[in-house]
């Protein structure tokens, strides 16, 4: 089984997914990253960005 996503930061409203895992909807570039670097170290993850701009933290 692969990793569980546990959070997503994404710029784009319309990849906001109701009821999946919990997502952050950024302001602009440096906002995401921001945003996605605080979730990684406390959520202790591992942070990924996807080629669609979504940031995705998972489980180590």
């Amino acid at each position: 089984m692969g990793k569980v996503i546990l959070a997503m930061v994404t710029l784009d409203q319309k990849k906001i997914i109701e009821g999946g895992v919990p997502t952050f909807q950024a302001t602009d570039k440096e906002d995401q990253e921001k945003i996605a670097l605080e979730l990684v170290l406390a959520l202790k993850g591992s942070i990924y960005e996807l080629s669609n701009g979504v940031i995705i933290i998972t489980e180590k």
